[in-house]
């Protein structure tokens, strides 16, 4: 197979289905990406090695565990590729274990050629990249005007070619794990991997094993020596997000690491050196946990070399309106529709919202509107909020059969776009042909 241009993308397909495989092919293809394709996970995994994609679209096959021990695999590559899981008969515990494996989003059959389309406008080469892009992408621009914000990505900067760890602030959405990233690319280790590990997405047994990594037999179910995120972060960066969930039994492991710089696997008979810039962050007030005990304060010094605490959204009003202006830019190309500009009505709203999400709140609100517009302008109507107060209708939704409830969102997502199925689709999650199968099951039933 020839190398990939410099403009084009590796695609690997996991597919037994050779229609649907086909028709991946040829729509990748048609974007000038280079798709390869197996029917088997057990072939996929020497592929991903060798290939090295850009994108893996992994359908289940009928076998989700081997599936899930692929996605596990694809964690170790660099670069990492994102993953995108597609199945015909969808299980939550299937997406919800794709998703913890690392996967990067779950799909249900047939899928939508334009869906994947915007999709993989997310990954091409010479774009921005969002918060799953892989080692050496050009991460998501700080987008500010406030002072103070300006003030910290300065100073991130400028520490940026040190090893000293940081220790990042901040409540949830308030864009931490951009200004690691942020650190990352303006340091000596921007070419090397960029790893990011979510301590609170892990239980305990977990924990351990994906941090320092563990040897083949060190206990039951492992068959094969794995290397932790440190292991993998060598001579790059490690992204500790949430790091006060780590256990107190596991902090001490941790500290060690750091002052020594190795790392003891579970099971391994001697330490095996590492060279990594840790950045930690947090969303909980630090205070707290340290009186309680909950976090150590000796490792708690250990990653507070440099300290960086992000405002709250609220707290920068004047970014309100310039993040807006961003968001609709990027979510009108993103899906298709023409550029669009936010009412002076939209902004007042917007800007008397408390954000208790942050600037991912403001992110999800404002490409909603984009998706309930039907003009060239956002308006107060396409705003929903987040954490808008539960309305009696959404309380008796909350009581109803799945089917039902199913029935009634299909309806208000085409009332809100006055009937353009695709955009329809679009708020609902769904392909047009899911859609208007539904359509047409529901007039069988003299229903919808």
């Amino acid at each position: 197979m020839r190398p990939a241009e410099r403009n084009e993308m590796v695609v690997l397909i996991v597919e037994n289905e050779l229609k649907d495989a086909q028709l991946l092919s040829s729509f990748l293809q048609s974007r000038g990406h280079l798709p390869i394709t197996t029917d088997t996970v057990k072939s996929a995994a020497g592929m991903s090695r060798k290939e090295l994609p850009g994108l893996v679209l992994l359908s289940l096959n009928g076998n989700a565990g081997q599936a899930m021990d692929f996605i596990d695999q694809t964690q170790s590559l660099d670069p990492q590729p994102p993953v995108i899981v597609m199945t015909r008969k969808p299980r939550l515990e299937d997406a919800v274990e794709a998703m913890r494996r690392g996967a990067h989003d779950f799909w249900v059959k047939p899928i939508s050629t334009e869906r994947l389309g915007k999709t993989m406008e997310l990954f091409e080469p010479g774009i921005l990249k969002g918060p799953g892009a892989s080692a050496g992408s050009q991460p998501s621009p700080i987008i500010t005007q406030d002072a103070q914000v300006m003030r910290i990505k300065a100073m991130a900067k400028r520490i940026a070619a040190s090893n000293a760890t940081v220790f990042i602030q901040g409540e949830s959405g308030t864009g931490k794990e951009l200004f690691a990233r942020y650190i990352h690319v303006n340091s000596g280790r921007k070419e090397k991997p960029f790893v990011a590990l979510n301590c609170a997405a892990l239980p305990e047994t977990l924990l351990e094993s994906e941090l320092f990594g563990h040897e083949k037999g060190a206990f039951t179910g492992a068959i094969k020596t794995k290397e932790g995120k440190f292991e993998l972060a060598d001579t790059g960066t490690l992204l500790l997000d949430e790091v006060t969930e780590i256990p107190v039994h596991l902090q001490a492991k941790l500290l060690r690491v750091l002052q020594e710089s190795e790392v003891d696997r579970l099971g391994g008979r001697h330490p095996v050196p590492v060279d990594v810039r840790v950045i930690a962050t947090t969303n909980l007030a630090m205070e707290e946990s340290l009186k309680e005990g909950r976090f150590r304060k000796d490792l708690y010094y250990r990653l507070n070399v440099i300290p960086l605490k992000i405002p709250a959204l609220r707290e920068r009003p004047g970014d309100v309106a310039l993040l807006s202006g961003h968001f609709a830019g990027k979510y009108s190309r993103l899906h298709g529709t023409r550029e669009m500009d936010i009412s002076p009505e939209a902004l007042g709203k917007l800007q008397a919202h408390p954000w208790p999400g942050n600037v991912r709140e403001l992110q999800n609100v404002i490409q909603r509107a984009v998706l309930l517009s039907n003009e060239s302008r956002i308006t107060p109507e396409h705003l929903i909020f987040d954490n808008e107060d539960t309305s009696p209708e959404q309380e008796e939704m909350s009581l109803m059969p799945l089917c039902e409830m199913e029935k009634r969102m299909i309806h208000k997502a085409l009332s809100a776009v006055e009937g353009n199925r695709t955009k329809a689709a679009e708020i609902l999650g769904i392909s047009v042909r899911t859609l208007r199968n539904k359509l047409n099951e529901y007039r069988q039933g003299q229903g919808l």
